[in-house]
């Protein structure tokens, strides 16, 4: 896959943060759960115990002198689940390791709607950031990676995967994918190793509200 290929047919990107988070984003970056909990000064010992293992909820953080900030829950994960996907190939310790140390992106409405329309979170109020793509390509080509399949998630079905799933543009077999899974399948996340420190640089707009409300606005 080429660079040009993603915002040819992915040229809007969305990523889904916690309500209220966008003013400490616009200052600080778009940052994953590690570098955010690094930002918050926290412990190796906590960072370990919020990254390397699975959050059954979601977990508010503090520190002097910065708004609370939150780190989303990993409800649609499970220790079982991810033992049966991982097939011995890797612990559940290091893959939720892994995809904590990530910003993920969702490539098409219909990901962004599964996602926030999903029981466990309809009701809760996000921050979604509306990204050019070719702009976000321009700013972390070299940090940017592919999957093609939810890595967050073991349910219904546990797919397998293994520590290789996340692969760079050159790597990722777009045609393979998109003959078989169409243009909507081909990639299911865009992935920016650790932060988008210069996210506002990339940012067309910001839906502040419950599922049913930003899904109305992205329609119109």
């Amino acid at each position: 896959m080429m660079p040009e290929d993603l915002w040819h047919y992915y040229p809007v990107l969305y990523h889904i943060a916690w309500g209220g988070s966008w003013p400490s984003i616009e200052e600080h970056g778009l940052l994953s759960s590690k570098a955010l909990l690094q930002l918050y000064d926290k412990s190796d010992e906590e960072i370990e115990k919020f990254t390397r293992s699975r959050r059954p909820h979601w977990v508010a953080i503090d520190c002097p002198g910065r708004p609370r900030a939150v780190l989303r829950d990993q409800k649609p994960l499970t220790d079982g689940g991810l033992r049966r996907a991982l097939c011995g190939t890797a612990e559940p310790w290091q893959w939720y390791d892994l995809i904590n140390s990530m910003v993920f992106f969702w490539p098409t409405k219909e990901r962004l709607k599964t996602m926030i329309s999903a029981s466990a979170y309809k009701e809760v109020t996000h921050d979604v950031l509306v990204i050019n793509a070719k702009t976000l390509v321009g700013l972390e080509e070299p940090n940017i990676r592919l999957s093609w399949m939810n890595s967050g998630c073991t349910k219904p079905i546990a797919h397998p995967r293994d520590m290789s799933l996340f692969k760079r543009f050159q790597d990722y077999p777009f045609e393979i994918r998109k003959k078989t899974r169409g243009r909507k399948g081909a990639v299911a996340e865009v992935c920016v190793l650790e932060r988008v420190e210069r996210i506002k640089e990339a940012i067309i707009d910001v839906k502040r509200g419950v599922a049913n409300e930003i899904l109305a606005e992205l329609v119109r």
